[in-house]
């Protein structure tokens, strides 16, 4: 990382030494050798540092402009080579042969810089993209209208219509639709490419100072400004940053820019014509030619300003939509929209850690098969709720509805879900699913808290009252609901003689007993204690005795407790429940009947109807074998 450091500002100080030494040999050319056969052999040698500088680019610093650097080092060559012919031939040695070879050389630079401009627009495109092949065109056709432009109407090939003729009109189509673009893009903005823009614009005026009409054509400042590009030709070809030259852009917003700027310089080829065109034919062209660049020229800021604004808003927008996605992506909560239809069009990425699968699972799946066939008419209801509340204030209902999970079982979720939106790109309704499944599991356990009895299980006295109320409250004369009050017999000496676990023990036998001789539409409850009761829905007198005769003969089952095998026996008291009969008269009669059972001798029943014999073997009190 060091070394890496270290080398760059070297390498970028080497190029501006380098570039420095080209400015002052071009300096000693034109102000220390005497116009004649040795300027143009004196000139060969900037041209000669320009190409080692394209051998630097292609070899040390690896430039990816592979065919543009070549063309340019063949068009330098080129350069070079009719410096050194123009030479002899200003000596007065076969001046027209000589002239026509320094033309043929001239052309085939002129000719190599298209082909590098072509390189730079076709750089990192795939052989048929067409705005690659649009680019291309359009600097052939450019190029080609501005020869026309120049010189359609003369005839031979002098070194004067070479150089204002072909090579300004050339290198004006080049330096507008390649090195300003290049340049002024904030994606590939680097030294290399300024460097490249200062020696079009150089060698643009250079050439076509020749152009212009009066003492202006003349001027010694003109010579040595082609000269001076090769100085910005070799600074932008040692300086490190030429390696990024004709890399694709980095962004969107980068390729859109450099777009703009591309048709931009576009735009500027039909008013560069128009005065080229003048130029040779003057009169009321000059008027149009500048009339035509200035209304370019206001319509190409324009364009320029609506593009800026165009990716400040676009800018903007992708800022707020990563934001919404950082949002939603670290949301707990899911966030689906459901269409018209009913299907689900989105969902946020939190329904993997709520459903167990990605969102784009559920992507046109119908909304009501996400909850369970148990809450779905829930769901349907909340969902017309919503779509009424849509015009309300608050806008939205709540329900707590089961949804299936990718892994198996159903969650609890909340799902909050608003009124019907008609808005642009969304048209239904947005809801949001919060996991709720251990609140609704916490509300399950203090329900049944509050509803059974903790040791056994069974319904406590609370709740067997209000199940006793609802059978009272419409008695069928055919068929009515019956109690059977259990209590067992001597409890207290399990405890005193056993210990509490085991008296414990005890009442989960007999209620698992109990339970056992119901059937599945009666209930059993623990009221306190070691009593029971029982609520038969649909019973008689017949009934009533078989339950109470199985329940006897169940209970006087021995059972293990404390590591010794003991019997325990119960007194049943039971009451059949007559029209107007309420709970509290029912159980009242039940515990009646129980104590007259204790007093006929215990382990025996008292129930309405013809009086039971008593029991041949009583048992008193629980006696361990």
């Amino acid at each position: 990382m060091t070394t890496s450091a270290t080398t760059a500002p070297a390498t970028a100080r080497a190029a501006w030494l380098h570039a420095a030494l080209v400015v002052l040999v071009v300096a000693v050319v034109v102000t220390v050798v005497p116009l004649g056969p040795w300027r143009p052999a004196a000139e060969v040698v900037p041209f000669l540092q320009g190409l080692a500088g394209v051998v630097c680019a292609l070899r040390r610093h690896g430039a990816p402009l592979t065919l543009t650097w070549r063309a340019v080092g063949v068009a330098l060559l080129c350069f070079a080579a009719s410096s050194a012919v123009e030479a002899p031939e200003m000596a007065g040695v076969l001046p027209d042969a000589l002239g026509a070879v320094e033309s043929v050389l001239d052309v085939a630079a002129y000719a190599a810089l298209v082909v590098a401009a072509v390189g730079v627009l076709r750089a990192g495109r795939r052989r048929r993209d067409w705005a690659a092949l649009a680019d291309t065109a359009t600097l052939l056709l450019a190029a080609g209208l501005a020869v026309l432009a120049v010189s359609g109407d003369r005839h031979g090939m002098s070194t004067d219509l070479v150089e204002v003729g072909i090579g300004t009109p050339l290198l004006t189509a080049v330096l507008l639709l390649v090195c300003v673009p290049l340049a002024m893009s904030r994606g590939r903005r680097s030294v290399s490419t300024m460097a490249m823009l200062v020696a079009a614009v150089l060698t643009v005026i250079g050439y076509g100072g020749r152009m212009l009409v009066g003492p202006l054509r003349e001027s010694p400042l003109l010579d040595p400004l082609p000269l001076l590009a090769v100085a910005a030709i070799t600074l932008a070809t040692r300086h490190p940053s030429v390696a990024w030259m004709g890399l694709g852009p980095e962004s969107d917003q980068d390729a859109a820019s450099g777009r703009v700027l591309g048709l931009g310089a576009a735009l500027l080829i039909s008013p560069a014509l128009l005065l080229l065109w003048s130029i040779g034919h003057g009169g009321v062209g000059y008027v149009l030619g500048a009339g035509s660049s200035l209304l370019t020229g206001l319509a190409l800021w324009r364009l320029t300003a609506l593009n800026r604004e165009r990716e400040r808003v676009r800018a903007a927008l992708v800022a707020s939509e990563s934001r919404m996605q950082l949002l939603l992506a670290n949301a707990a909560d899911v966030i689906a929209i459901i269409d018209n239809t009913g299907a689900i069009s989105y969902m946020s990425p939190a329904a993997g850690s709520l459903l167990g699968r990605s969102g784009s699972e559920y992507i046109g799946r119908a909304a009501i098969e996400l909850a369970d066939p148990r809450d779905q008419a829930r769901l349907r209801a909340a969902v017309a709720e919503a779509g009424a509340a849509g015009t309300e204030v608050t806008g939205f209902v709540d329900t707590d509805i089961r949804i299936a999970h990718g892994a198996g079982g159903s969650r609890w979720v909340e799902a909050r879900i608003s009124g019907k939106v008609d808005a642009v790109g969304l048209h239904g309704w947005v809801v949001n699913l919060r996991e709720v499944t251990d609140r609704k599991l916490f509300e399950q356990e203090l329900r049944r808290q509050a509803t059974t009895d903790p040791l056994t299980g069974l319904l406590n006295r609370a709740s067997f009252n209000e199940r006793l109320a609802e059978a009272t409250a419409a008695i069928d004369t055919g068929s009515s609901p019956a109690v059977l009050f259990v209590d067992i017999d001597d409890f207290k000496s399990v405890n005193d003689t056993l210990g509490h676990a085991a008296g414990d023990e005890l009442l989960l036998t007999v209620a698992a007993r109990l339970s056992a001789d119901v059937r599945g539409g009666d209930v059993v409850a623990r009221l306190g204690g070691d009593e029971f009761a029982l609520l038969l829905a649909d019973a008689d007198d017949g009934r009533l005795r078989d339950v109470a005769d199985r329940l006897l003969a169940a209970l006087r089952e021995p059972v293990e407790l404390a590591g010794r095998t003991v019997t325990v026996t119960a007194s049943i008291g039971g009451a059949l429940a007559e029209p107007g009969c309420t709970a509290e008269r029912l159980l009242h009669d039940a515990d009646t009947a129980m104590y007259a059972a204790k007093r006929a001798g215990k382990d025996s029943r008292a129930l309405p109807g013809p009086p039971r014999p008593r029991s041949p073997e009583p048992t008193a009190a629980p006696q361990p074998r």
